[in-house]
């Protein structure tokens, strides 16, 4: 195993509506990106800002299932991105997804928002308000449960290219990491646990991209 160490491009920004601690605009302005090859064939990135432990930092985190099944027929689609069928809040039922995301993204605010340990998930779907916005004139998600929402919003990431897993391919493109992404943001425990089936509010919306090499070295580490 090993890690990249920091160097890239990239972006992430948008709007968050996070009770207590960001309601606005929101710039993630990424300058550490790192990827980890996990087991056979999923890869872990890690788009950030500053090169704190990823506690006590603001950034997004991403695993990519099926990595190769995507490098070999998916490349320049829009896969959709979603939680892992399997978590579950507590008190909804256990529904069955015929086809999972095999992508995942979060958001962890762990620097912005410390004291409350926030972390928001990308989902497949999430409520929005009737013009499309993740709040209302109130700064809070509209309450619908039990009523279908006028309008949803779904996660999306595109890859363009993909680290092949190889971390002694001499060739850099079997090594770049690149694509896109527009994540609908929302915490899945705020669903609805009525039955209605009606997603959790949206608690933000970023968009951004990224290319960066993976490299092999030692682990970045925030101390000299």
């Amino acid at each position: 195993m090993s890690c990249s160490l920091a160097s890239g491009e990239g972006a992430a920004s948008g709007s968050l509506n996070v009770r207590g601690c960001w309601e606005g605009e929101f710039n993630l302005n990424p300058d550490f990106f790192s990827s980890l090859p996990y087991r056979e064939n999923t890869l872990m990135f890690r788009i950030q800002n500053g090169s704190d432990y990823e506690n006590f930092a603001d950034g997004v985190s991403i695993v990519v299932n099926q990595s190769d099944n995507i490098r070999k027929k998916f490349l320049g689609q829009p896969l959709l991105v979603g939680i892992s069928p399997e978590i579950t809040p507590p008190g909804v039922p256990l529904v069955p997804e015929p086809s999972p995301a095999i992508v995942q993204a979060t958001l962890g605010l762990g620097r912005s928002c410390h004291t409350q340990n926030v972390v928001l998930y990308a989902l497949s779907r999430v409520r929005l308000g009737p013009n499309g916005e993740c709040s209302d004139a109130a700064g809070l998600p509209p309450d619908t449960c039990g009523v279908k929402p006028t309008r949803e919003g779904s996660s999306t990431m595109t890859f363009t290219s993909l680290f092949t897993g190889d971390v002694a391919a001499a060739d850099a493109q079997e090594r770049l990491n690149e694509g896109s992404f527009d994540l609908y943001l929302a915490d899945p425990r705020e669903v609805c646990s009525d039955g209605s089936g009606s997603p959790p509010p949206c608690r933000g919306h970023i968009t951004g991209n990224f290319r960066f090499f993976h490299q092999r070295g030692r682990p970045a580490q925030p101390f000299p």
